[in-house]
C-alpha cells in the first residue's frame, strides 16, 4: 500500500491550514499498537455516520428531541448492524426513548422499545459518555462535540471519544479530537489524551474541474505513529492521510488502513 502512494506524494495538493490557539504541545498521548488504532478508527466512522443518519430520521418524527427529553445516544455495532439508541429522562429517571438501526443501506425506521429499561451495560456506557464530557478542557476549538464508545481493548474499562466538528463545509478538523480512559463503572476518568497538539483545519483547494488532490499531509507530534482519528477522517472524508510523526518518517493513512511511505533515496 505504501509504495502505491510513494508518487503522489510528489503530487499533494497544497492546502490552507488554521491551527487555532497551538500552544504548548501536549504530553505524550496513551500509545496503541496500529491494529487497534486501525480498528478504533473504523469503528469511530461507523458510530459516527451511524448517529448522523439515525439523528435525521428521529428529527423527521421527532422535530424537537430536547422537548421530548433525549438525553443522548449510545451505539452498538456488531459491524454490518449498528443499533442507535437513544436514551431519554421524562421525569422517570434514564431509560431507552428511541431506537434506530443502521445498516449499508441506510437508518430507520424509529422505534420505540416495549421495554425501555437498559441493561447494565447500556447504563455504564452511556456513564462513560457522561464523564468525558464533564473532563472535557475549559478551552475548546469549536462547540458541538460528538462522541464514540468502545470498550477498551487493553483494559476492562471504557475509551470515550469526544470529536470536533467541522467548522465549514468542506473543511477538515483534523485537529482538536480527544480520547478519554474510563473505569470500568463509567465514572472514573483514569486518562485524558490530546490527539493533536492544536485545533488544526484544513480546507480543500480550489482546484480544476475533474481535478482531485493526491491526499493531504499533516504533521503529527503527540505519539510516534498515527492515531485512529486519523483513521476516522479518511473514510469520513475519502481520501488518503499523509501524516508526519518525525523528520524521516510519513505514513499514509487510507481505506481503514496505516502503513508507512517507504521514501528511496
Amino acid at each position: 500500500m505504501a509504495s502505491r502512494y510513494l508518487l503522489g506524494l510528489l503530487g499533494l495538493a497544497l492546502l490552507s491550514a488554521h491551527p487555532a490557539r497551538a500552544a504548548e504541545p501536549p504530553p505524550p498521548i496513551r500509545v496503541f499498537e496500529l491494529p487497534d488504532l486501525q480498528k478504533m478508527g473504523v469503528a469511530l466512522y461507523r458510530q459516527d455516520l451511524s448517529a448522523w443518519r439515525a439523528t435525521d430520521v428521529l428529527r423527521a418524527k421527532v422535530p424537537d428531541l430536547a422537548a421530548a427529553g433525549v438525553k443522548g445516544w449510545i451505539v452498538e455495532d456488531d459491524g454490518k448492524v449498528a443499533k442507535v439508541r437513544f436514551l431519554r429522562d421524562i421525569g422517570q429517571g434514564l431509560e431507552a426513548g428511541y431506537d434506530v438501526e443502521v445498516t449499508s443501506k441506510g437508518a430507520g425506521p424509529v422505534v420505540e422499545p416495549s421495554d425501555r429499561g437498559l441493561t447494565d451495560e447500556e447504563r455504564t456506557m452511556f456513564a462513560a459518555r457522561q464523564t468525558a464530557m464533564a473532563n472535557l478542557p475549559p478551552s475548546l476549538c469549536r462547540a458541538g462535540y460528538n462522541s464514540a464508545i468502545l470498550k477498551d481493548p487493553d483494559g476492562e474499562g471504557w475509551l470515550v471519544w469526544l470529536l470536533a466538528p467541522s467548522p465549514a463545509a468542506g473543511a477538515i478538523p483534523v485537529g482538536g479530537h480527544y480520547r478519554f480512559t474510563i473505569s470500568a463503572d463509567g465514572k472514573t476518568l483514569e486518562r485524558r489524551d490530546a490527539l493533536s497538539a492544536s485545533c488544526l483545519v484544513i480546507q480543500a483547494p480550489q482546484l480544476p474541474p475533474g481535478a482531485k488532490p493526491e491526499g493531504l499531509f499533516v504533521n503529527h507530534i503527540v505519539s510516534p505513529t498515527p492515531v485512529e482519528t486519523h483513521v476516522f477522517l479518511s473514510l469520513l472524508y475519502r481520501q488518503p492521510l499523509f501524516v508526519g510523526t518525525g523528520k524521516d518518517q510519513i505514513w499514509v493513512v487510507g481505506q481503514g488502513q496505516i502503513a508507512p511511505v517507504q521514501i528511496k533515496r
